[in-house]
C-alpha cells in the first residue's frame, strides 16, 4: 500500500502536472468559472471521459498478459482521438515506468511493455502486490486531485474550494472505481465532444499553463 500510495502521489514524477485534459481551455473560454463548475467538469470526466477508459483499462491491465495489454494501448489509440491527450497519457505512462523502474528495479525491470499511463499504472500496480481495487481507487484519486490541483493555477479558486470540489465528486468517483473493476475490453468508451473540441483548440491559445 505504501508504494501504491508513492506511485499515485502527485509529487511523483511522471510530469503529470503539466496537463490540464481541455480545463484550460474551458477555463480560458469563461465556460469553467466557479466552484460548482469545475465540480460539473469533474463528475462528467469521471462519467463520461476519462473515467469511462482510462479507469477500466487500469483494472484490466493489473494482472493482465502480454497480449492483452497490447490489444488495451491500441484500444486506448483509437479511443483518444485528440492527439494531444493521446501523446499526454503514453508520455506520462513512459515517465512513470521509468521512476518505476529507478525505485524497484527488482519489481519492474522484466515486466511486458505497456505505452499509455492507465495500462502502466495498472501493470505496476500489480507488480507492486496492491490488490486490484486498491490500485484503481488509487489511480482514479491520483487523477481527481490532480485536475483539482490544475484547477488552482487557472481558475481564482484556493486549495481547500479545489479540495471540496474533489470531494463532492466522492460518489462519482466511487462509481467510476465500481465500473471498471466489473468492465470488459468492450465497455471502454468516451462521449466528450464538447472537450474534444477543447483540446484540439489548447495548443493554439495565445498563452498556456498546461501542455493539454
Amino acid at each position: 500500500m505504501l508504494r501504491l500510495l508513492q506511485l499515485s502521489d502527485s509529487a511523483f514524477p511522471t510530469g503529470a502536472y503539466a496537463f490540464s485534459d481541455g480545463l484550460e481551455t474551458l477555463t480560458t473560454r469563461g465556460e469553467v468559472r466557479t466552484p460548482a463548475d469545475l465540480t460539473a467538469f469533474l463528475a462528467g470526466q469521471l462519467t463520461h471521459g476519462w473515467g469511462a477508459q482510462d479507469a477500466p483499462a487500469c483494472a484490466l491491465a493489473w494482472g493482465a498478459d502480454p497480449a492483452t495489454l497490447a490489444e488495451l494501448d491500441e484500444l486506448l489509440d483509437d479511443l483518444k482521438l485528440v492527439p494531444g491527450p493521446r501523446a499526454a497519457s503514453t508520455r506520462v505512462g513512459a515517465n512513470l515506468r521509468r521512476a518505476a523502474t529507478h525505485l524497484w528495479p527488482h519489481v519492474v525491470s522484466d515486466l511486458p511493455a505497456t505505452r499509455h499511463h492507465a495500462t502502466t499504472f495498472g501493470l505496476l500496480g500489480h507488480a507492486l502486490g496492491a490488490p486490484r481495487a486498491d490500485t484503481v481507487t488509487a489511480f482514479v484519486s491520483g487523477w481527481l486531485l490532480g485536475r483539482a490541483t490544475s484547477a488552482t493555477r487557472l481558475m481564482k479558486l484556493g486549495g481547500l474550494d479545489a479540495q471540496r470540489c474533489a470531494a463532492h465528486c466522492g460518489h462519482a468517483a466511487q462509481a467510476c472505481v465500481h465500473a471498471a473493476l466489473h468492465a470488459t475490453p468492450d465497455d471502454l468508451f468516451t462521449f466528450t465532444p464538447h472537450l474534444d473540441v477543447a483540446a484540439s483548440e489548447q495548443p493554439g491559445l495565445d498563452a498556456r499553463l498546461f501542455q493539454t
